[in-house]
């Protein structure tokens, strides 16, 4: 079922919240929020980005997330979603590269983003590349899960 990343890339590596400085600590759950490609059910009046599942590291479903509330002459934002600290692999649509698997690490009181829908984030705009994971074609998914930058 997760057995590769998606059909023309190869594994993408974990991607994680944003560094942070040193000795910022919260508790509680993070929050994941997946920029995925836009839904093929988009019409006129919404925009949508694509559903997606959340799993855990040994495979097992968390939870499917619609990843958008239909709405009159709106563009909607991805949903966030409350999880756990924890690795996580999320499977969703990333326009030309079909479904893609990202390993996610969710951290208490920060939040994960994962950019697949193909448009301009902030996170492009960053200086330097080493601390970011990227697909093949040189696109930005997130930042790199590294224990020693977060």
């Amino acid at each position: 079922m997760l057995l590769s990343a998606c059909a023309t890339c190869p594994p993408l590596p974990p991607v994680g919240p944003a560094p942070v400085a040193a000795g910022y600590i919260e508790s509680g759950n993070g929050t994941l929020v997946v920029y995925s490609a836009w839904s093929c059910f988009d019409t006129y009046l919404t925009s949508d980005h694509s559903g997606y599942n959340i799993y855990s590291n040994d495979g097992k479903l968390v939870k499917w997330v619609p990843n958008g509330i239909e709405g009159d002459w709106t563009v909607e934002p991805p949903t966030p979603v409350s999880l756990p600290p924890g690795s996580y692999k999320v499977k969703a649509e990333g326009g030309e590269y079909g479904w893609v698997i990202v390993p996610v690490v969710i951290k208490s009181g920060q939040t994960t983003p994962v950019y697949l829908d193909g448009g301009r984030h902030s996170i492009d705009s960053l200086a330097g590349r080493n601390n970011k994971v990227l697909l093949p074609d040189g696109r930005i998914v997130g930042w790199a899960a590294n224990p020693l930058l977060n």
